[in-house]
């Protein structure tokens, strides 16, 4: 997909323009002889790094290459399985939580190459806007809103009476979770009260494969399914999915999901940071499904 390109080769020349740990705030550099910052990703993504995040704006470029085609291609399956159940007769709406750089744009678009639909990102770390930004241009010409709001996403939901088609949740409660597990938790407590008040037709949790109950997004999201109940108005259809193999001490979340990648080839651009090659996330799809009244 030309888009997903673009966004590579703009990483890529990014990443080329800034000097190694310029305006970095990691305590310290792992990258020793590597020519990329990998070596610091993996730390910060580790369960027990709980004192350094996304500590500058070039990390944020190896991130999308190294990470960029699996997570993408992920979310491209997430939302072919639910096409069928929107109607394209007016643009979907798509509200993303801790967006990041938007990997799932990019699968949205993807998957509904052929329709119009509104992506609104939430994140509040003023990191990712440079990226951002690029997005909203790398858009400018399709039938497609892109949009970014650097707020609370629950307030901004209540306060503007928000109903919307897909919320998607991409690696962020594992995130989140690990950083600030309190604030985590009144989230999720909130997100589950607006669900219940069917402000969403579809919630797409999407996220890291580490399937214990303790501090990651797994327990996120069985939390969120427990959580959920049967209303007056509505009721909740949920379907599970992994795309690895689960190793020994893992156990099969829900259905099998291919886990080749899309948007193939891996350009030349990307192919010195060896990015991912398969798929290897577990998601929960919530289906929201009103009740009709006798």
């Amino acid at each position: 997909m030309q888009e997903f390109d673009n966004l590579i080769k703009y990483c890529a020349r990014q990443f080329d323009a800034i000097p190694f740990c310029s305006n970095c705030t990691m305590l310290r550099c792992r990258r020793c002889d590597t020519q990329n910052c990998y070596n610091c990703l993996t730390h910060i993504h580790s369960i027990n790094t709980k004192d350094e995040h996304y500590s500058c704006e070039k990390i944020t470029y190896n991130y999308v290459l190294k990470h960029g085609y699996r997570y993408a291609s992920e979310m491209a399956w997430a939302f072919y399985h639910i096409r069928n159940f929107l109607d394209f007769t007016i643009p979907v709406n798509i509200f993303s939580v801790g967006c990041g750089p938007s990997t799932e744009l990019y699968g949205a678009a993807a998957a509904f190459r052929k329709y119009s639909f509104n992506y609104y990102g939430f994140d509040l770390k003023e990191i990712w806007k440079p990226i951002q930004d690029f997005n909203i241009d790398n858009f400018t010409d399709h039938s497609y809103t892109v949009k970014y709001y650097n707020c609370d996403f629950i307030k901004y939901v209540n306060n503007n009476s928000i109903q919307c088609d897909i919320l998607v949740l991409n690696y962020f409660l594992s995130d989140f979770i690990k950083y600030n597990p309190q604030d985590c938790d009144l989230f999720i407590k909130d997100l589950v009260s607006l669900i219940l008040e069917g402000r969403f037709h579809f919630i797409i949790i999407n996220d890291v494969m580490l399937l214990y109950n303790d501090g990651t997004g797994y327990s996120c999201m069985e939390k969120i399914a427990r959580l959920l109940h049967s209303t007056e108005n509505y009721l909740f259809d949920y379907r599970r999915f992994h795309f690895a193999n689960p190793n020994e001490y893992q156990f099969e979340y829900g259905e099998k999901h291919d886990d080749k990648i899309g948007f193939m080839p891996i350009i030349a651009e990307a192919q010195s940071f060896s990015p991912f090659a398969r798929c290897g996330s577990i998601q929960l799809i919530i289906r929201t499904i009103r009740k009709h009244k006798s």
